[in-house]
């Protein structure tokens, strides 16, 4: 990793901070950015086997621990990841790919062993679970940046759910969260981490407040346009002419994400059956 390509959002912020307020991890936290791109370097066991103990030690409800972590090595079983990932070369690029599952199989089968009934079937336990996967894949990500490695999060595991358990052996009561991939980054794959937020948006004092939000919006919009960010990610609007003018920057990508569901997830095939899926592998989200 070339560190001079590495900029902090403390320093694209213009945030000084005292030394007692400063040490690597804030340094690694900060630096953040998402990598796409990977060597076809293998990642020493060792490495790996740090990056899952620190996942293992994040927080976790009640240390009920309701999450399992998929290691995918093998090529094939990348490529069909990515097949049901949307096509995402980088999967395949990476020498490991690691997947964070919510876990209640594993909760059921003990209470049924010690010969109780499962009843904590719930939208809570469902949340619970999810939570727990996402602080473990959280912490994976940190200690593979903090090892200067190259990682992404990768949200669209969830865009097939029925066939990726079906390709990871998930039993019902698990469902794929989050993967990460990781790996050595290849050479110019960095563009520099996004801006993010206005702190005024996104952190509140006591209670929630919506002071100042359009103008830190636009505050906003303008840096995300300038910077081109969206460029060639347009999502369509149906009966929209193609060379419409328009500013188009965080806030209007944004909300054309979420005028249906089907744009989150880029097609209107994926994840529209998300909480029939999740019903049927024994998950209720009642």
């Amino acid at each position: 990793m070339d560190r001079k390509l590495v900029r902090s959002r403390l320093e694209l912020e213009g945030i000084r901070l005292p030394a007692f307020a400063l040490n690597p991890v804030i340094e690694v936290l900060t630096q953040h950015e998402s990598v796409r791109g990977f060597q076809s370097t293998q990642l020493p066991e060792a490495a790996l086997k740090s990056i899952l103990t620190a996942a293992r030690s994040a927080p976790t409800s009640s240390n009920l621990q309701a999450y399992s972590i998929i290691v995918v090595r093998d090529e094939r079983r990348k490529r069909r990841i990515s097949e049901l990932s949307g096509n995402q070369a980088f999967i395949c690029d990476s020498p490991v790919m690691l997947v964070f599952c919510a876990d209640i199989y594993r909760l059921k089968y003990i209470t049924e062993r010690q010969g109780h009934s499962f009843k904590a079937d719930t939208l809570e336990m469902f949340l619970l679970a999810s939570v727990d996967a996402a602080l473990a894949m959280q912490n994976a990500l940190v200690a593979a940046e903090s090892l200067r490695l190259g990682a992404v999060p990768v949200g669209s595991v969830r865009n097939h759910p029925a066939e990726m358990a079906e390709e990871l052996g998930l039993p019902e009561g698990v469902y794929a969260l989050v993967g990460l991939s990781v790996g050595y980054e290849r050479k110019g794959v960095r563009r520099g981490g996004k801006p993010r937020l206005p702190e005024r948006i996104t952190v509140h004092e006591e209670q929630y407040s919506a002071a100042g939000l359009d103008e830190d919006l636009a505050a906003y919009d303008a840096e995300m346009i300038s910077r081109r960010t969206y460029d060639g990610r347009r999502v369509s609007i149906a009966g929209e002419p193609e060379s419409a003018e328009l500013d188009y920057g965080w806030c209007e990508h944004t909300a054309r994400r979420c005028t249906r569901p089907e744009t989150i997830a880029a097609s209107s095939s994926l994840r529209e059956n998300l909480r029939e899926v999740l019903e049927r592998r024994g998950f209720s989200l009642r």
